[in-house]
């Protein structure tokens, strides 16, 4: 499958659309691209405020760190390899976030992605996207990179891929994946 025309196709594409949108690259597993938020005032999980034209990191996941010879077409050992990463990834951000220029302005990371809702606990803010055309799109295109990149996954969740928007602010990064906190018991509710 990595050598076919779709493959390397879906390849130029993701490489010129990443390219047109600024994404650079933070890790093995996350890359940013940073906008200005555009909606409406928002109350987030953490009592934080998302302002109109507040910054925002917009989280892009790098296929590369799932091609070659550690892929395998074990779903769960890709599963938990993912979380792995995830964990890493989130660790060092919320290691660098008051280091890095760019990162320096972000109030909120955000992403959509296909990935069935999870990451509560960790404290990310997760929204089921409502039915719409632009939602009907991104399951399609979500539907061609798992086709394209993860036959193996594409196979199992081709007919449940639902795009999820999630949101983690920059108060929520450090409480749950800075290292001074990761050890500390957390309150009880």
């Amino acid at each position: 499958m990595n050598d076919g025309l779709f493959y390397r196709f879906m390849c130029w594409y993701d490489a010129w659309w990443r390219r047109r949108h600024n994404v650079e690259r933070f890790d093995e597993l996350i890359s940013f691209s940073f906008e200005k938020f555009s909606g409406e005032r928002r109350i987030m999980n953490d009592g934080s405020w998302i302002e109109p034209g507040d910054a925002l990191a917009i989280l892009h996941f790098n296929r590369e760190c799932f091609s070659g010879p550690a892929q395998t077409r074990d779903y769960m050992r890709n599963a938990l390899r993912f979380r792995k990463l995830i964990i890493a990834s989130l660790s060092q951000l919320a290691k660098d976030v008051n280091n890095h220029e760019k990162l320096l302005q972000v109030k909120a990371f955000h992403g959509v992605s296909w990935l069935p809702p999870h990451g509560e606990k960790f404290g990310f803010l997760i929204e089921q996207l409502p039915d719409s055309a632009l939602t009907r799109i991104r399951k399609y295109y979500f539907r061609l990179l798992l086709k394209a990149f993860f036959p193996q996954v594409a196979e199992r969740e081709s007919k449940r891929i639902q795009p999820h928007a999630y949101w983690l602010t920059r108060n929520n990064l450090l409480k749950h994946f800075a290292m001074e906190h990761r050890h500390e018991p957390q309150p009880e509710q």
